[in-house]
């Protein structure tokens, strides 16, 4: 009997996070009401769905309200509706648009073809034997004391109880961490009617699955596969991400956050659509509510956009922009303006405003910057982790800037890379660290996560530009800077 209630509650757990995020997508004009489109929106709108939902509690948990499984269903249920309402008027408007969408493809050379499905086949297969090796992943010390910690929380308390969030004595806990990954947590738990930490491992890695999923969801419709499936399929293996989720941590989660922030925006820059920039938005905070790393990269990112809008030749895209700052704001305020009224969730790292005041403090640590970028380098350069991302990235950019095409595009992807590493060495420079050697050896590795997968997003977009030239392309090295605001319109997604 319990068996039976664990696989019916971790099926009913998805399809009901899934829902809104389906809806969502649909109301954007990102997926087509067809069987085939629907089904390979699965893994983007349980990703989608699970910020959906997630933010709107984290609200509610900040200001006490309990949240538990009424709370959560009720919520789930009013998204959806109306989400599912706003797709319903839109399927309404457009269906002579829908019905127009979507003309076949040249069919790619069988070559490209091959390794495309090669790679994706074995890539899926690995990610779905994966799963099966963290079904016996005992809880490590990490999870134990800060994730899951609070994810119990949540799941018996139904709240940010006094004992564990205002506790200063739990100062190792690190309380200023967001909750977005202990509140799924707690949810998860209450689907398959208890706590199962070695299961929850489990769904640790299907969230990983299925963010990698959602970057091949938006890249599949910009041209040829082949060559980004290998960039895919080189971020699944790597040993450092194995190791996050094995451990419990978060940082796997926020990174994949991270890269779909970067990539939706990039494909914003290029094709001009609102749609992109509000997911952009939706993933950015996500991923600043998953670890904070997250919305000191969403900050990278934000500036990168600002500046190539700014000084590229990009036309009509300040309304989107500052549509997509109101959603990150309205994401990430709640928590925020719970720590800062929380004396006991202090932050290791301090802010820029607490130093820039204090210039003797910054010259006397900038041996630690210096630090700070040696390790972002080495760690960027591990070629046995990331094997030539980073390399390939520099190399692609800058045929595409000396050739002068898509080089806003070029630029962002460029920038954004560049700032949150900058935001990885500021870390260094100002974090009064007690061991710093050991800092370097647990953390280092995982704190370019976000970094590497907005190198991965930029490196598989700028790679079907590259090796799928159109006649607009060649005819138009500027494209990007102005294009097209046709509506409405609906992304072809088949």
């Amino acid at each position: 009997m319990r068996d039976e209630r664990l696989v019916l509650g971790f099926l009913a757990f998805h399809l009901l996070v899934a829902a809104p995020g389906l809806a969502l997508m649909y109301a954007l004009g990102l997926v087509r009401p067809r069987p085939v489109a629907l089904a390979a929106a699965a893994g983007p709108a349980f990703v989608i769905g699970l910020v959906v939902v997630g933010v709107p509690l984290i609200a509610l948990v900040v200001l006490g309200v309990t949240v538990g499984t009424p709370a959560s269903l009720a919520v789930l249920a009013v998204l959806t509706l109306g989400l599912g309402l706003a797709a319903l008027r839109r399927h309404q408007r457009e269906r002579q648009v829908l019905a127009g969408v979507g003309s076949a493809a040249a069919r790619p050379p069988v070559f490209e073809l091959v390794v495309e499905r090669l790679v994706l086949a074995a890539t899926a297969g690995y990610l779905a034997l994966g799963s099966l090796a963290f079904a016996h992943v005992p809880t490590m010390w990490d999870d134990a004391n800060i994730w899951s910690l609070k994810g119990l929380a949540l799941y018996y308390h139904e709240g940010l109880i006094d004992g564990v969030a205002r506790n200063s004595q739990l100062s190792g806990v690190h309380l200023d961490y967001p909750i977005l990954q202990p509140l799924l947590e707690a949810s998860f738990f209450r689907a398959i009617g208890g706590v199962d930490l070695r299961l929850w491992h489990v769904e640790l890695w299907v969230l990983f699955a299925a963010l990698l999923w959602t970057l091949a969801w938006l890249l599949a419709p910009l041209g040829k596969r082949w060559l980004w499936t290998l960039v895919l399929a080189t971020l699944s293996v790597s040993g450092i991400l194995i190791t996050n989720i094995t451990l419990g941590d978060a940082d796997t989660t926020m990174a994949g956050l991270v890269g779909c922030a970067t990539l939706s925006f990039g494909i914003w820059l290029e094709r001009g659509q609102r749609s992109h920039a509000l997911l952009g938005a939706l993933f950015i905070a996500g991923a600043a509510n998953v670890k904070n790393e997250g919305l000191a990269f969403g900050v990278a990112i934000g500036v990168a956009l600002v500046l190539v809008v700014a000084l590229g030749r990009v036309r009509g895209r300040w309304k989107d922009l500052a549509l997509s700052a109101a959603v990150v704001a309205g994401g990430v305020l709640p928590w925020q303006l719970w720590v800062l009224g929380n004396e006991a969730a202090t932050r290791a790292t301090p802010s820029p405003w607490q130093v820039v005041d204090d210039p003797g403090y910054l010259l006397d640590r900038s041996e630690f910057l210096w630090r700070g970028i040696e390790q972002i380098v080495l760690q960027l350069t591990n070629t046995a982790e990331w094997g030539l991302l980073v390399p390939a990235l520099l190399v692609v950019a800058t045929v595409l800037l000396v050739v002068r095409r898509q080089r806003t595009l070029v630029s962002f992807y460029l920038l954004a890379a560049l700032l949150a590493s900058l935001s990885v060495a500021y870390t260094y420079w100002v974090t009064p660290f007690a061991d710093l050697g050991g800092f370097e050896s647990r953390t280092g590795p995982r704190i370019v996560l976000g970094i590497v997968f907005a190198v991965g997003a930029g490196l598989a977009h700028l790679l079907q530009l590259a090796i799928s030239a159109t006649p607009s392309d060649e005819a138009d090295s500027h494209a990007v800077e102005d294009p097209p605001r046709a509506e409405p319109r609906v992304e072809a997604r088949a």
